[in-house]
């Protein structure tokens, strides 16, 4: 019997334990950057974008774009990207919208990201 009250204790402490820390913590969007690959599409995501280099009829910022869809789901490819380029590193972000693969050349400044190029490559 004495176990059976111990669990339950313990049971009842750990759900105790979670509702706090919910209440507490909430809800939090958690983005996790541990690969090259991952921490250079974080920095690009979250630098402001120059929109002016947006002047390609298929990039705009809007959810369906192909430059938002490139960011989300793309690959940087960082072998054919020239990162350590003064003043501003360039990156290779490869994305295959309805079957077309795309290459999109992204420029990543200090405070701001700039598209350079956006090339459809052959299949």
């Amino acid at each position: 019997m004495a176990f059976l009250r111990r669990l339950l204790f313990y049971i009842i402490g750990i759900g105790l334990g979670v509702a706090l820390v919910t209440v507490f913590f909430g809800d939090r969007d958690y983005d996790f950057a541990y690969f090259p690959e991952a921490r250079v599409k974080k920095k690009l995501r979250t630098t402001s974008l120059d929109s002016a280099s947006l002047v390609q009829p298929l990039l705009d910022l809007s959810k369906d774009s192909l430059y938002y869809r490139a960011m989300v789901d793309g690959e940087i490819d960082l072998g054919k990207s020239d990162q350590r380029k003064k003043p501003c590193g360039e990156y290779a972000l490869f994305y295959s919208h309805e079957s077309y693969p795309y290459l999109i050349r992204i420029e990543n400044c200090e405070d701001t990201v700039r598209v350079l190029s956006v090339e459809q490559l052959p299949d």
